[in-house]
């Protein structure tokens, strides 16, 4: 059927208008999307001032609660009750921030607020001040531990150094807590020619289920809980241990066997993207700034 001029204009100008109104309908959406995007924009900056000011927030009281309670213990070790009390307020605040620091991680990597922070790593006084730093709940269930080091003396290792102590130091207090008294806590680290860092963590504790081996990274997974649960945590430390190694392009392995202990193994390999970094780090903590000019002063 062949259209009249008169309605093939008419025709034409229904279409223009339709289009029209389509183009304006896109508009007002792109308009709202924009909107939507400020919003969320402003909602996610919200996010990450929050979660950077109420970390620091809670962090900076605890570590002066925990400073003070640990010079008190050490200048009252001739009154018993003093120091146990001491003592005990110290302990109390170090699991306190443990548990967390987790959390914060946690809620970080999952806001996408995780950032890499590369340095000059020395492997081995980070974890030789880690084990310092958690030399009082080994000595509470007087565990021996030891430290073997396969990395060349006085080589670094170019990682995220607070990452990388994070794991090293869930993994540690997962050993600690789930080993008995008197038993033993090993570290084993290695770096190949390929520069990938592998640390073996090891203990004689309760053991994990074969059927439990994977879902034991899962978050929120506990598998000692209920009415009578033994030991502390929520579920979150090897839930962000393989996170934060996911991130950092690493892997971590378990073997276990109920009742005779656990190994975890981590891969790191190094980071290319700090080749002229002169920030060095030794604890996870502190930066040493290395200038060529202040050499000669």
């Amino acid at each position: 059927m062949e259209l009249t001029d008169e309605q093939l204009i008419k025709e034409l100008n229904t279409r223009f208008e339709n289009n029209h109104k389509l183009i304006e309908e896109q508009k007002d959406l792109m308009g709202q999307l924009e909107k939507m995007n400020e919003k969320l924009l402003i909602s996610e900056k919200v996010q990450s001032m929050f979660l950077s000011n109420i970390r620091n927030e809670i962090n900076n009281p605890l570590t002066s609660i925990m400073g003070l309670a640990n010079e008190l213990k050490e200048h009252h070790k001739d009154n018993e009750k003093f120091h146990k009390k001491a003592d005990l307020i110290f302990t109390e605040g170090f699991l306190l921030e443990f548990q967390l620091s987790n959390i914060f991680i946690a809620a970080e990597m999952e806001a996408g607020e995780t950032t890499p922070n590369i340095v000059n790593v020395d492997i081995d006084k980070l974890i030789d001040s880690t084990f310092e730093s958690y030399r009082h709940l080994l000595d509470k269930k007087n565990m021996k531990y030891k430290y073997q080091s396969n990395i060349p003396g006085g080589e670094s290792f170019k990682t995220d150094a607070e990452k990388f102590k994070t794991i090293i130091c869930n993994l540690l207090m997962n050993a600690i807590e789930f080993s008995p008294q008197g038993s033993k806590v090993e570290i084993i680290t290695l770096l190949n020619e390929d520069r990938l860092l592998e640390v073996k963590i090891i203990d004689e504790g309760v053991g994990i289920p074969e059927d439990s081996l994977q879902i034991i990274f899962d978050r929120f997974v506990q598998l000692d809980t209920g009415s009578t649960k033994m030991h502390l945590g929520h579920g979150i430390g090897l839930s962000v241990v393989k996170s934060l190694l996911e991130f950092m392009e690493g892997s971590i392995e378990l073997s276990s066997k109920v009742n005779h202990g656990s190994a975890f193994t981590i891969h790191l390999p190094e980071s290319h993207s700090a080749d002229e970094m002169d920030e060095f780090a030794e604890d996870g903590n502190e930066f040493l700034f290395f200038d060529e000019d202040a050499q000669d002063l």
